[in-house]
């Protein structure tokens, strides 16, 4: 589970989510943060992906284990939740929850009240650390685009916003599957976290993609002085970060078909939404 104690928690396929908003998680995140004498901790932001990822991987699951908080990415997880504690264990219960979530989207916000995807919950925090005067650190690749771009669009944003550091999504020439490879097998991160103690970050945003920032943020946390990592997936690679991925409407995000709209817009992306009904699936079958 994870580390927090304040709030309640939700178990999905043996992971435990945190139940919080995105105003209470960010408070939370910038108050430790701001404390300068505080440990480094880790936010992890699991999706359907995500979770099918580590049923099978105990090594992988134990990078949620050991977060700090564990905040729901995608209305996938948020659904789960309502099937496991909103009623019985009929298959019908799958049809009725997910028709639920269309007609009436709130439904999907019962047990964890709000989903972190994306932009939703990270411009808040950077709003509230350009408020707060804490320094950020960002790490990643975004797709067609850089981190370089990435803070420059923030900054035109959010001025008053100390970014202190930026480093693209490799490290010692390596990115990907080879990357996250070399960082389970124990590669020397020194270099890094030389760079991000000397910056002074409070916040270091790491846009990766899971597992490879879990693998990451879990090697660095017992090495930095100080700071918490948040895993950002493709949070970069939004048009609102100066990326190229438009994010679906209000509406379609509302209703939790946000997934869909990005398979018809790249459906080589159909592989990695099969784990939504392998999640589904999973979730029914899971004992109570």
């Amino acid at each position: 589970m994870s580390k927090q104690t304040t709030f309640p928690k939700y178990e999905v396929l043996n992971v435990e989510i945190d139940a919080l908003t995105i105003a209470e998680a960010n408070h939370l995140i910038t108050d430790h943060a701001a404390n300068p004498t505080s440990a480094a901790w880790y936010v992890t932001k699991p999706y359907s992906e995500f979770i099918d990822g580590v049923i099978t991987s105990p090594a992988r699951k134990a990078y949620l284990d050991q977060a700090n908080l564990c905040l729901p990415d995608g209305i996938g997880i948020c659904w789960a939740t309502v099937f496991r504690y909103g009623g019985g264990r009929h298959w019908w219960r799958i049809i009725t929850t997910g028709v639920s979530l269309i007609l009436h989207p709130k439904s999907a916000y019962q047990f964890l009240p709000e989903k972190f995807a994306g932009p939703n919950a990270a411009w808040p925090l950077l709003e509230l650390a350009a408020q707060r005067g804490l320094k950020v650190f960002l790490i990643g690749s975004p797709k067609n685009s850089s981190i370089t771009k990435t803070v420059q669009t923030i900054q035109t944003k959010l001025p008053n916003l100390a970014i202190v550091g930026q480093l693209p999504g490799e490290i010692a020439g390596l990115t990907g599957p080879k990357l996250l490879a070399a960082v389970e097998a124990g590669l020397d991160l020194t270099e890094l976290v030389a760079t991000v103690n000397t910056s002074g970050a409070d916040i270091i945003l790491i846009g990766m993609g899971f597992p490879l920032q879990e693998a990451i943020m879990s090697r660095l946390q017992p090495l930095l002085r100080h700071g918490v990592m948040i895993g950002e997936g493709g949070t970069f690679d939004y048009d609102s970060f100066g990326g190229h991925q438009v994010r679906a409407p209000k509406l379609v995000q509302n209703i939790g078909l946000e997934w869909l709209w990005r398979l018809a817009h790249n459906p080589s992306r159909l592989g990695r939404q099969l784990a939504i009904p392998r999640l589904i699936w999973q979730v029914y079958r899971e004992p109570r």
